[in-house]
């Protein structure tokens, strides 16, 4: 049985209340140790899982209102030091046992037998302050000197639109050294049968290696010309042998033949049959998955929307912002086969799907209501209506629309001292 949002809930739930996890994620021993007091450790967790886009204070003030009856105010500052006496790493901690949890089974969706694994990174603005800039770098435009940013990195299962692992770091780290590092860290915390799955920025002998030292499957795009050993294989389809760190290891070429008549280059290591020259065209372009991904984080949760300027808050708020993005995740899939089973004997000209944006605005306002509940059937309830609300606002999926990308530098879209109001 494929596991559900509300499963989900009882694990962060569970995680929360473990007295070893507040101990271990603390900064100092003697940080929440008041009882009755209302910035809790669990309570400024979880006010930070509250897609906290709005002015801090406007925020904190609606929050307490729907945990509290008390109308004690509390600060922006307040806040502020309460987020510094617990470590980032609860957030990623809080990412990773949902992860764990998804996958401790064989119920998760497969594509002949594997996890697809597309892996990207992408640039994100950071509020441009010193101390930013020094931990993660910058860039430069013409009207501003120098302009904090990060490198952020992410492994997103495509099958069942789950992020596996993210991290964010330095702006000048590589690509391929991200990478390597998210699949050592996604192998060591939950392996399964993965095939992972490149852009043309990631092959190269060094990272191909490191995929076959670790038994990995991968299929990546190649550049315009490639190795030697590709340049000598010019068929749609043909096995070649890689040399690797002074080994041979067998590999495959597909060349498949774009819409605007261009050639693209794919290399694989799946070289055993099961999957014919013709299935790799699709199997590559579902990688455009994880690029919808980053539409998703950037744009509907504007994770780049930072609730603080110290290194602490900017990891606290992208961990947060992953984990959350993984329990849309598992609400949109619910929602959608809600709406599939209800629509599947009407004659609809589209097939309809949760609108994502109204999922998101919904789930802020019960989000923390489902994580304070105790009584499972009164969380059994509150789910119930939110669903029923996200399905009254299904929106068709019309299939041929295409929008061009819009590329180029900017200074930061979110300030520190603008926040909006609403």
């Amino acid at each position: 049985m494929k596991k559900t949002f509300l499963e989900a809930v009882k694990v962060t739930n569970n995680l929360l209340d473990d007295v070893l996890f507040l101990c271990e994620m603390r900064t100092k021993s003697t940080y929440f140790t008041r009882k009755n007091h209302k910035l809790s450790f669990k309570n400024t967790i979880l006010f930070t899982l509250n897609f906290v886009r709005r002015s801090l204070q406007i925020e904190l003030d609606a929050f307490f209102d729907i945990i509290e009856s008390k109308n004690e105010p509390i600060t922006k500052q307040g806040y502020s030091d309460a987020r510094q006496k617990i470590s980032s790493h609860a957030y990623k901690r809080l990412m990773d046992e949902v992860v764990q949890w998804y996958y401790d089974d064989d119920t998760f969706l497969k594509f002949r037998g594997y996890r697809l694994c597309a892996i990207d990174g992408s640039v994100i603005q950071l509020p441009n302050t010193t101390r930013l800039r020094e931990r993660y770098g910058s860039v430069t435009n013409q009207r501003t000197k120098q302009l904090a940013r990060a490198k952020v990195s992410a492994i997103l299962d495509l099958e069942n639109d789950i992020i596996l692992s993210a991290k964010i770091m330095n702006y000048r780290v590589s690509e391929r050294d991200a990478a390597k590092e998210l699949i050592t860290e996604l192998t060591e915390m939950s392996r399964g049968n993965d095939l992972f799955i490149f852009d043309r920025g990631y092959p190269s002998r060094d990272m191909i290696l490191f995929l076959e030292e670790n038994g990995l499957k991968y299929l990546m795009r190649t550049q315009k010309g490639g190795t030697k050993e590709m340049l000598d294989a010019p068929g749609p389809d043909q096995h070649i042998n890689l040399r690797l760190g002074g080994s041979l290891y067998p590999a495959r070429v597909i060349r498949i033949q774009l819409s605007s008549g261009e050639e693209e280059t794919l290399l694989t290591n799946l070289v055993d049959g099961e999957l014919a020259g013709s299935d790799f065209k699709d199997l590559y372009f579902r990688r455009w998955g994880i690029e919808e991904k980053y539409k998703e984080l950037k744009s509907r949760l504007q994770f780049e929307n930072f609730t603080g300027t110290t290194v602490s808050s900017i990891e606290q708020d992208f961990y947060a912002s992953i984990y959350l993005a993984n329990m849309i995740s598992l609400l949109r899939s619910e929602a959608n086969q809600m709406i599939e089973e209800e629509d599947r004997e009407k004659k609809l000209k589209y097939c309809y799907r949760a609108n994502t944006n109204i999922l998101i605005g919904k789930l802020k306002e019960t989000m923390i209501v489902l994580l304070k509940e105790k009584d499972e059937k009164i969380r059994e309830q509150i789910f119930k209506r939110l669903v029923e609300s996200v399905k009254k606002n299904k929106t068709p999926l019309r299939p041929g629309r295409s929008y061009p990308r819009q590329l180029g530098l900017s200074v930061n879209k979110f300030f520190q001292n603008q926040k909006r109001c609403l």
